[in-house]
């Protein structure tokens, strides 16, 4: 029953990619799409699975021996991972429903999914590899997909990493096993592994998590595919980068004080220069190209902390379990959020799907009380049990990137209005809002369903500090000052300063007018005053002193009209 459930979890989307080869089967297929992805779902949900007990199957008649299996790491994994797919799918049906190459990404989108999966509940060296081999080239089919110059250029960049990571992955794996005499991942990681193994997987999985400089795939590729490839490549495929690093360094266990330092500096870097280079984008996919590898700047962190000081990995751990799952989640919504907004045929409801985008856009940013805002604080507290020399320079940075995500966020918002996704013809709108709204609800809830999900590791994150509101709301500001600064050269200064006096010049020309009708009638009025008065006295019998006075008032009411 085991081996029927591990295997099912990927050999479903195997088994279907087959089947859409055969034109008789492709319209059962595209409607099974959505549910290809539920037997890894059902499998994370309901194996009987702890953190410390998991669940392996071997077969032996499998390549040299594969080996299967589910730990607590893996079911995390495996869950958020399933949650997406199982979105993507159910927003690919409908988004490329008439599309004449909607075959051919259906074969590569299911053939990604496998990697994807499986890769996760594979417990042996060269499974892993294959399975992380088979994702990786079949993503290269979504990149490309359209055919257009910039999703060919993307997918010419793509497939260079690609293939420079996978030999980096292969030489780091093969090292690894032969100094471990082992292809079992769970014995490699804890043998002693070299400085040269350590790097090679480190650069491998790098290059998938898009950590600069291995970032240059990340953005074009993701502006390029189709929306449902653009959340899974986003919020599922380059966690395989974090997953791979968990299973195969020795974490916790032996340190690696020179990678350490690379990679918290490379993640610092990709914190703050992909926010300062995504702002200046115009594509809204792209720029969540961008957000994503400032986010994984977050991940960097947190790794490169754990293999400067191994006794702090208990403690990060979950903690990056837990950012991964945030990210997944909010990554995943604002993608396919931006095909269901493109896809809205009128303003109403463009608005009303911009609220809904709003939701995982400020979680994203780390508004207080938000996985985004738990999960850095969080993060600010494991890492006080790393190096002390860092320590000061990494909370600076997961404070500050509150405003660089807040940047980013409010670029894609903006973005979205003026230049949104293009979308296929015949592309269904209510299939694709049904999934996206899935995802808002499950990224604005994580923190409620963490502590369920992974009773575990809730602690962490039930013990973080809500966050601060002001790096989100001097986000907001300078966003708000950049638009005008923008504004300001695009229509010129003298124009912008008219347009922002309009308003003070014509309150000033109202009360302008007021005062020369009320000029008017006080004019009027000392006009016709005086005969009535000298009637009124004739008639009243005023004496002397009266008729002075009322000659002192018209007077008056003369100056006031000048």
């Amino acid at each position: 029953m085991a081996v029927l459930a591990l295997l099912a979890a990927f050999g479903v989307p195997l088994l279907m990619a087959a089947l859409l080869t055969l034109a008789g089967a492709r319209g059962m297929v595209w409607r099974l799409m959505p549910f290809a992805a539920l037997p890894a779902l059902a499998l994370a949900l309901l194996a009987p699975v702890s953190l410390t007990m998991p669940v392996t199957v071997r077969l032996d008649w499998l390549i040299l021996g594969a080996q299967f299996g589910l730990d607590g790491i893996a079911r995390v994994f495996l869950g958020l991972t399933a949650v997406l797919w199982v979105a993507a799918g159910a927003a690919a049906r409908h988004w490329l429903h008439d599309d004449p190459r909607g075959t051919g990404f259906g074969i590569c989108f299911l053939l990604a999914m496998a990697g994807n999966l499986g890769l996760i509940l594979a417990q042996d060296a060269l499974s892993f590899y294959a399975l992380f081999a088979l994702m990786s080239f079949a993503a290269f089919g979504l990149v490309v997909h359209t055919r257009s110059k910039a999703a060919i250029g993307a997918a010419q960049l793509y497939i260079i990493f690609v293939i420079a990571g996978e030999l980096a992955l292969f030489a780091g794996l093969a090292l690894a096993a032969g100094q471990a005499q082992t292809l079992l991942l769970s014995e490699l990681r804890i043998a002693p592994m070299s400085d040269l193994a350590a790097a090679l997987l480190i650069i491998g999985f790098a290059t998938k998590l898009g950590l600069m400089p291995l970032h240059f795939w990340l953005p074009p590729a993701h502006g390029a595919a189709p929306v449902p490839a653009s959340a899974v490549l986003s919020g599922a495929m380059i966690k395989a980068g974090l997953y791979g690093m968990m299973v195969t360094l020795p974490l916790g266990i032996q340190a690696f004080e020179d990678h350490a330092t690379v990679i918290m500096a490379a993640g610092l870097i990709s914190l703050f220069a992909a926010a300062l280079t995504g702002v200046q984008q115009t594509n809204p996919k792209t720029v969540l190209g961008f957000s994503s590898v400032s986010q994984m700047g977050i991940i960097a962190l947190g790794l490169g902390a754990a293999l400067m000081v191994p006794q702090a990995w208990p403690v990060i751990l979950p903690v990056l379990v837990f950012q991964a799952t945030h990210h997944a989640m909010s990554k995943g919504a604002l993608f396919l959020g931006a095909g269901a907004w493109a896809a809205q045929p009128g303003w109403r409801g463009r608005v009303l799907l911009t609220g809904a985008v709003l939701v995982p856009a400020l979680v994203l940013a780390g508004l207080p009380f938000s996985s985004g805002a738990l999960g850095k604080e969080a993060l600010k507290t494991a890492l006080a049990e790393g190096s002390p020399v860092w320590l000061p320079w990494l909370i600076a940075a997961l404070t500050l990137s509150g405003i660089a995500t807040t940047l980013l966020m409010a670029r894609f918002v903006v973005f979205l209005w003026r230049s949104p996704p293009a979308v296929p013809p015949g592309a269904r709108v209510e299939g694709l809002v049904l999934p996206f709204l899935s995802l808002v609800i499950v990224s604005g809830a994580l923190p409620l369903l963490w502590p369920a999900l992974v009773p575990g590791w809730a602690g962490p994150v039930n013990g973080a500090a809500p966050g601060a509101f002001w790096p989100v709301l001097a986000g907001m500001g300078l966003a708000a000052g950049a638009a005008l600064y923008a504004h300001t050269v695009a229509v010129g200064t003298a124009a912008f300063l008219r347009q922002v006096t309009a308003p003070f010049v014509l309150l000033w020309e109202r009360v302008a007018l007021v005062g020369t009708r009320a000029r008017r009638a006080l004019r009027q009025l000392a006009q016709t005053l005086p005969a009535t008065l000298e009637a009124r006295g004739i008639g009243w019998r005023l004496g002397q002193g009266a008729i002075a006075a009322l000659i002192l008032l018209v007077l008056i009411l003369e100056a006031l009209a000048l």
